[in-house]
């Protein structure tokens, strides 16, 4: 259901490497940066807004455990990102992202399209949702 590719490499060599993707959105975009063993997420988003439907990720440094459950699902699953990496969170899957290392992405929406489009459950209140 999470759905974790590389981004292309297209060039290579003793100065580093040269990534590229496409895009279809536009506008206000947040960078994120997230300490090793930092939690964000824990929520799911309705479709209310473009800019989560579906949510689009773009992992540029460090690796990334996303934990996720459909709504309605019986168990939370574990995807592996490591970067570069494009993440894509399709909505009414519920979804926390761990930092496994120091890392930094780019969420492709506004903070407008987070408070307008994000249901926060906390971890502990959805493992107890799922498990009744």
């Amino acid at each position: 259901m999470i759905k974790v590719t590389p981004v292309e490499l297209v060039g290579a060599d003793n100065r580093g490497s040269n990534h590229i993707w496409s895009s279809d959105r536009t506008g206000e975009m947040i960078l994120c940066y997230r300490k090793a063993g930092s939690s964000s997420g824990q929520h799911y988003h309705e479709g209310k807004s473009a800019g989560k439907n579906p949510e689009i990720l773009y992992l540029l440094t460090g690796e990334a455990s996303i934990h996720w459950c459909p709504l309605g699902g019986g168990s939370i699953q574990t995807t592996r990102a490591i970067a570069p990496a494009r993440i894509e969170v399709p909505i009414l899957v519920w979804h926390q992202l761990v930092a496994d290392t120091d890392c930094c992405f780019i969420e492709m929406n506004s903070m407008d399209d987070v408070r307008n489009d994000s249901v926060r459950i906390w971890r502990d209140e959805f493992e107890k949702m799922i498990n009744k």
